[in-house]
């Protein structure tokens, strides 16, 4: 395998292990919608602050979002939106998989 297929499958992997949370998805779904403060996005999850700007901070050194601070405010912009695709696609697919093993 070439250095360069190793160093991709690794990125991709870290790019599933970090949307493998539920909670993650449910942050990058609002922020497909609007850019958000930690403070305002852990209040609509029902999250702990400290523990929704842990999962910030994981997206984000990731490379899926951007951060902007405005005063004591962390405002963060989702800068992938595929992944969002990727993720009802995926859903979707496999559901739909589902649906057919009991029907047959």
């Amino acid at each position: 395998m070439k250095e360069s297929d190793k160093k991709r499958f690794a990125l991709t992997a870290d790019l599933f292990k970090a949307i493998g949370h539920a909670d993650r998805l449910a942050m990058l779904e609002r922020l497909a919608e609007q850019p958000w403060c930690v403070c305002d996005l852990a209040a609509d999850l029902k999250l702990n602050k400290s523990v929704a700007s842990k999962h910030l901070s994981l997206l984000h050194d990731l490379g899926l979002l951007e951060m902007e601070k405005k005063g004591t405010q962390v405002i963060y912009t989702l800068v992938v939106p595929c992944v969002i695709e990727m993720g009802k696609c995926s859903y979707l697919a496999v559901l739909n998989e589902r649906k057919k093993r009991l029907a047959g």
